[in-house]
């Protein structure tokens, strides 16, 4: 009776960690516990939004559900990608770029300046030349980038994060900061996502204002109703905005998953700091997060590069634009404030994915000094075997762990050493006259 009322108070100690969406965990820090919280405060609604997304299945059983929900999965799934190649393709019809919104010619007509934005002629010069470039390449990055992150998440059943995120929370469970440790964890990973959802409005606000500006003209749909044209600028809106999710949820499943990893490693090291560990044991969960990280920069970090590539190219041509440093579009006028807005935020989402990889690498690079320390601890490890300490000391100096972009090593140093590149280059180009508008 005694087990059974234990039972029953545990269960409720267990769902009382629902009441606050930031709540720690109860000081017992049992594994049951953590799960629990892990699962409800992160893991579960993250899960969800990826199925929102068709990178994941409607349903969290798939082998476990009839074929008319996997045909609907499936299907949804497919309306998803659809719904991206009818926006690339309004894009160009509309002669909407991403970089630069539509662009508008000044001229001189009966003595007064005016701009010829509801003119046709306007917006299919300023489609000609560069529809390779400007329409087809990026779209088809952005398109691949999905498609690649939805054949790593559906093709093998892959159950990275999950794995990933409940492993962290069970490593700091024994750390003398657990229930700290964890309820910071899950605020970071919040507020990636609280920045992907920024993002996404911030954008949003920048496009809608910018089609609000201009007179949409579709391409081989002069003679439309207007109820038609009027559908097509709402889909226009709609596939835009879609578009921006699907690239926040990379760029934030990318963030994340570099957050677990970058918290696995501190984990990790204060463990062995703090108790006596049987390194071997030690030594074998390194090897674990080893796998977790060939993964991460195996299979998540591509799809990032892909679209890292669009993203800064938006970014720079962008900026040549309000410069006039563009050798074609020489006498369009950009909306000078949204214009400047558009370019930080491609700043923005391209450059997180590499801070976020830097800070992992730096943590990979602590750990390998982490066996030293542990070896002139004179209270912690006092009762374990010298041969055991050398061994973990050799182990860690020998660690040759980072992640990857473009299967490079990213580290702080590197990323400080391109901001003082292109610092240098931006002021000589300043000093040298080519950032004055003509």
């Amino acid at each position: 009776m005694q087990k059974n009322g234990t039972s029953s108070n545990y269960y409720e100690s267990s769902t009382s960690v629902d009441n606050d969406a930031f709540e720690v965990p109860l000081p017992d820090n049992s594994v049951t516990t953590v799960l629990h919280y892990c699962k409800k405060k992160i893991l579960t609604p993250y899960l969800r939004f990826l199925s929102l997304m068709g990178l994941r299945p409607l349903t969290n059983e798939p082998r476990d559900v009839c074929i008319c929900l996997r045909i609907l999965s499936g299907t949804y799934t497919l309306s998803v990608v659809l719904l991206m190649v009818l926006g690339y393709v309004l894009q160009y019809m509309a002669c909407f770029r991403r970089d630069r919104g539509f662009c508008y010619v000044s001229l001189q007509q009966n003595g007064s300046l005016l701009l010829m934005r509801e003119l046709e002629t306007v917006h299919e010069r300023t489609c000609e030349g560069s529809v390779l470039f400007s329409f087809v390449v990026p779209g088809l990055l952005h398109l691949v980038a999905y498609l690649h992150l939805l054949f790593v998440l559906r093709s093998t059943d892959d159950e990275q994060l999950p794995i990933l995120m409940e492993r962290v929370f069970l490593i700091s469970t024994n750390l003398s900061t657990g229930f700290m440790s964890q309820r910071k964890l899950v605020r970071t990973l919040w507020f990636f996502v609280i920045c992907g959802l920024v993002w996404m409005t911030l954008s949003f606000i920048v496009v809608n204002y910018m089609m609000s500006d201009a007179g949409i003209h579709f391409k081989w749909m002069k003679k439309s109703s207007p109820i038609v044209l009027l559908s097509m600028k709402i889909l226009l809106v709609i596939c835009t905005l879609w578009h921006d999710v699907v690239q926040a949820t990379v760029v934030s499943n990318y963030c994340l998953q570099a957050q677990l990893l970058t918290s696995y490693v501190q984990f990790m090291k204060e463990k062995l700091l703090q108790f006596p560990v049987q390194p071997l044991g030690w030594m074998r969960d390194i090897e674990d997060f080893k796998k977790l990280l060939n993964h991460f920069n195996d299979r998540i970090a591509p799809s990032v590069c892909l679209l890292a590539v669009t993203d800064i190219s938006f970014a720079l041509s962008g900026l040549l634009w309000i410069f006039h440093l563009d050798y074609v579009d020489l006498e369009t006028l950009p909306i000078f404030g949204l214009s400047i807005l558009n370019v930080l935020l491609w700043t923005f989402i391209s450059s997180i994915p590499f801070i976020q990889a830097s800070r992992l690498s730096n943590s990979c690079e602590v750990l390998k000094s982490v066996g030293q320390e542990a070896r002139t601890r004179p209270y912690v490890h006092q009762d374990t075997p010298t041969v055991e300490l050398d061994s973990v000391l050799l182990y860690t100096t020998s660690l040759k762990i980072s992640a990857k972009l473009f299967h490079l090593p990213i580290t702080g140093r590197k990323l400080c050493f391109c901001v003082t590149v292109v610092s240098i280059i931006v002021l000589t180009l300043g000093q040298c006259h080519y950032f004055i508008s003509q």
